[in-house]
């Protein structure tokens, strides 16, 4: 009978969890700025910081008042600056790299203040997927027999030398300010800190890490009613 009751209880447990008042399910975006650590291995080529964004499907379990466990679901842009010089300093190409990640983030957040307003910092990590590669800008690469400056915009195929795993440590802070009986609005801060290189099965020391630092709002939803 023990046994049963002991198999019962295990069995309602997540559906206990879920039912219960700290769940919260939320919508997020925001601006995200690139910052790039980059060798390309070329003469005259130079990898820069660039702008982009982030969107976001949170999930939140406050475990009480001053601590909550926080994932879900982030999709973010991080971009970068493309640039190759001839030998007299003009432009061979001029672009913006834009690489699409899809992210699962998971991170502890310790918060402080009243029913109201309150602050919070966050600490973690996530893993993700790369999973689209876009490029625009100016470039004569193609066309320099032509002395033609082009406007190009395409997607690029991943080759063998593409790393499309990702992962790295995140560092937050922000502020929420609650809604009764609803949920709470919030703005944050976040610091993404990579630790993959976008390339691989190079020879010498190429690479290109991606960290980036992002200002996002927010609402969480509550699931079952505001702790």
């Amino acid at each position: 009978m023990r046994k049963i009751s002991l198999a019962v209880i295990l069995l309602l447990f997540p559906f206990m969890l879920f039912a219960s008042s700290g769940w919260y399910l939320g919508i997020e975006s925001g601006y995200s700025y690139s910052i790039v650590d980059s060798d390309t291995g070329w003469p005259n080529t130079y990898i820069l910081n660039s702008h982009g964004f982030d969107v976001s499907v949170p999930v939140e379990y406050k475990v009480n008042d001053w601590f909550s466990i926080n994932t879900g679901v982030r999709w973010i842009m991080k971009s970068s600056g493309y640039q190759k010089l001839q030998a007299n300093g003009s432009y061979v190409d001029n672009l913006t790299k834009m690489h699409h990640f899809l992210e699962f983030p998971l991170s502890l957040r310790f918060s402080a203040g009243n029913d109201f307003a309150r602050c919070f910092i966050g600490f973690g990590g996530y893993i993700g997927v790369r999973t689209m590669d876009f490029t625009g800008g100016i470039t004569e690469s193609e066309s320099v027999r032509n002395n033609y400056i082009a406007y190009a915009y395409q997607q690029i195929p991943f080759t063998a030398s593409d790393n499309l795993f990702d992962a790295g440590i995140i560092a937050e802070t922000g502020l929420t300010i609650s809604v009764e009986r609803t949920g709470y609005f919030y703005t944050l801060i976040r610091y993404q800190y990579g630790l993959t290189s976008l390339e691989k099965n190079h020879m010498g020391a190429v690479h290109t890490y991606f960290s980036n630092l992002s200002a996002d709002i927010g609402f969480m939803f509550s699931l079952g009613g505001q702790r």
